[in-house]
């Protein structure tokens, strides 16, 4: 049933109700709703930019069931499949320096030393220097919009790639490719606040995420495949950044064009299913987006433990994550050759995809789990690099098997990922937060590398301990992170106690209001940011 129909046929059960109506008519049905249920519209405060419908939402009280649910049909149809191909492609260009490194990318660069792992640190100095003052342009400007012309912007760079035959040409491109990449998964994160509700966003998000691993198994696909062509004037690695960048370039075109900023804008729903759009995130406490600047929000992310230790984790869990640029040099020097080390590579592909989907999934269907999950995670990539550090060197396949274990360890990300977009509350706040976040993820990324030497080739034995270490630090600041919500859980449990169930539900509403006044969660008179939201479930105990 489309929602005009189910409308209708809800009007024609209660004559006394209205098709569609305007702000006063959805105002006045407030009058329908029980007292603690109620939302006075002349108190609110609304900064959200979705202003008006903001109002209508909380005026209209808890989505219909059946709308909502053609509501989120259409919002996956239009919207994830853009955030998934995107996220594809952002891995699978990052990844292309690796795949590069195999097909004469190095000889014809005339890198020396430590010159390749600086390719690959470089491209995270764009990154950093770009964090912040593109998280203030993600909120001043349209989220859509802005990540559109930045896709379009990194296209267009990686070709350029093709075109480099020293260190300092290579390195100015990764340098500009970091800085045009800079706001996508903060962008994604803020996406994904917009349109979906807490118990979908783990979902969603594991989807879009899990998207890295396919763009791996893509990108080894297309490296074999151009590894093949032998005609041509140009080196195999240069068909590699322009075909990449080519793809690149024309998606980022789409992605301004078709994908909305805001329910305000959307074209595909009706003026009823925008204000349904903005209900079914009402319980998610946080609005969607403010363009207004707070200073006070600032102090209080800097202050937050919480936001400390999700920057931790970044960093230690992206350490691993820089190493991995040497990942095609390590199964070369197993023994393998060029095109073999390729193929060699897809193994650890289909780990990274089938261990990111199916760690969401179990996410969403195990309540009070997701760090658990992530620190379980990181338990494979532990024992990989046992195995090829400690497995003689004669032993490759169960070195390449240690290898492919690897492929977990990006679970531990997407964790940190779904907690910056349920987790906290205030646009500048979560700015703030996003961008200490991946200012930490910038730090490892630079640092990873830099562990594997030229002079420890084809072991890098410092490279592998280093990828170790972080695997077991992430492992324990997850767990430092859930005790830590756990006792914040308590701690606001405490806050309830002898109040009666109505007036907890008008707490629950006035909370609902104050995620469209830019209201933090610390603030938010009952945010449950503590448990709930981290697990989309229920809450920790």
């Amino acid at each position: 049933m489309d929602i005009s129909s189910h409308r209708a046929a809800a009007q024609s059960s209660d004559p006394e109700k209205k098709q569609g109506g305007n702000d006063t008519e959805n105002i006045a049905s407030l009058e329908a709703l029980p007292s603690h249920q109620r939302v006075d519209p002349t108190k609110l405060d609304i900064k959200d930019e979705t202003g008006q419908l903001a109002t209508r939402a909380l005026a209209s009280g808890p989505a219909d069931p059946v709308l909502s649910k053609e509501v989120l049909r259409k919002v996956d149809l239009y919207i994830l499949p853009f955030l998934c191909v995107t996220y594809a492609l952002q891995f699978i260009d990052k990844s292309s320096l690796s795949y590069s490194s195999v097909y004469g990318l190095i000889k014809d660069n005339h890198l020396v030393g430590q010159e390749y792992s600086w390719t690959s640190s470089i491209f995270y100095f764009g990154y950093l220097i770009a964090e912040y003052p593109g998280l203030l342009m993600l909120q001043r400007f349209p989220v859509a919009k802005f990540l559109g012309v930045n896709i379009i912007l990194w296209g267009g760079i990686l070709m350029t790639t093709a075109a480099c035959s020293s260190f300092a040409g290579i390195a100015a491109v990764r340098f500009l490719l970091g800085v045009t990449e800079a706001t996508i998964s903060p962008g994604f994160v803020a996406i994904t606040g917009i349109w979906w509700t807490r118990t979908e966003q783990a979902g969603r998000s594991a989807l879009w995420i899990s998207f890295l691993g396919i763009g791996s198994f893509v990108g080894v696909l297309i490296a074999y495949g151009i590894g093949h062509i032998t005609t041509g004037s140009l080196s195999a690695w240069k068909y590699i950044f322009l075909i990449l960048g080519a793809v690149t370039f024309l998606w980022g075109f789409m992605f301004f064009i078709f994908v909305p900023d805001s329910p305000l804008e959307v074209k595909w729903l009706s003026e009823e299913e925008k204000v349904i759009a903005v209900q079914r995130i009402v319980a998610n406490k946080t609005g969607t987006k403010t363009r207004q600047l707070d200073q006070t929000q600032i102090f209080e992310a800097v202050k937050d433990p919480a936001v400390i230790i999700l920057g931790l984790i970044s960093f230690v869990n992206a350490i691993a994550s820089g190493g991995l640029s040497f990942g095609s040099l390590i199964i070369e020097g197993f023994g393998f050759s060029a095109i073999n080390t390729t193929l060699m590579n897809l193994p650890l592909s289909t780990v990274q995809a089938v261990s990111q989907f199916g760690c969401g999934w179990l996410a969403r269907k195990i309540p009070n789990s997701r760090l658990h999950i992530a620190t379980f995670a990181m338990i494979p990539p532990i024992i990989g690099t046992c195995l090829i550090n400690l497995l003689p060197s004669g032993d490759k396949w169960g070195r390449l098997v240690g290898v492919w274990l690897l492929g977990t360890y990006p679970v531990g990300f997407m964790a940190i990922l779904g907690l910056l977009s349920t987790n906290i509350a205030g646009s500048t706040k979560r700015s703030v937060a996003s961008g200490w976040v991946f200012v930490c993820y910038c730090v490892g990324q630079i640092s990873g590398p830099q562990f594997f030497k030229s002079s420890e080739s084809p072991t890098y034995h410092s490279g592998i301990v280093a990828m170790l270490c972080g695997f077991i630090l992430n492992l324990v600041l997850n767990q430092i992170l859930r005790f830590h919500y756990i006792l914040e859980n308590r701690r606001r449990d405490k806050l309830l106690e002898g109040k009666s169930e109505e007036d907890i539900a008008a707490m629950t509403r006035e909370s609902e209001a104050q995620g469209f006044e830019d209201v933090t969660d610390n603030r938010n008179v009952s945010h449950p940011a503590a448990a709930l939201s981290i697990f989309d479930l229920g809450v920790v105990n």
